[in-house]
């Protein structure tokens, strides 16, 4: 799904349910910690909240050094079908450069009456980003 339908039908949602209360919260943000952390894909891994009704559970990490982030954009679908698992309803959607993945997602509680929104965003990891090293530049320029 592109962004742009992603939040439209995120505020759709929003507007017929109320945000998750802190418990739920908590339970999202300790169940995506874990998943970014046990995976293998992710390193540098943190997690929090926020009072933003469009992302109520946030995250930012690196790429572990192997990983692409068009890889790490498939592990964090992954992720989020584990997290959402008997939600009623559901949404995602993601953008991948080089440099990074990034990953919105919205689900409602099993009853429909609450929703949860989370945003995650991993960066390429620093040292597949690193410029070579070494005198390889000035051997390529002579």
């Amino acid at each position: 799904m592109d962004v742009t339908s992603f939040h439209k039908l995120r505020t759709a949602v929003q507007d017929n349910a109320v945000p998750a209360g802190s418990l739920e919260v908590l339970e999202l943000e300790s169940g995506l910690r874990g998943e970014l952390e046990e995976s293998g894909y992710f390193d540098q891994v943190e997690v929090g909240s926020t009072s933003d009704p469009d992302q109520l559970v946030i995250a930012l990490c690196r790429c572990a050094p192997e990983v692409p982030s068009w890889e790490a954009a498939y592990r964090l679908e992954h992720v989020w079908d584990v997290l959402r698992a008997g939600s009623a309803w559901e949404a995602h959607a993601g953008i991948v450069t080089d440099e990074l993945a990034d990953f919105e997602g919205a689900m409602t509680s099993p009853d429909g009456g609450s929703f949860l929104t989370l945003h995650v965003v991993a960066l390429r990891h620093a040292e597949a980003a690193a410029a070579p090293s070494g005198d390889s530049g000035a051997a390529l320029a002579d």
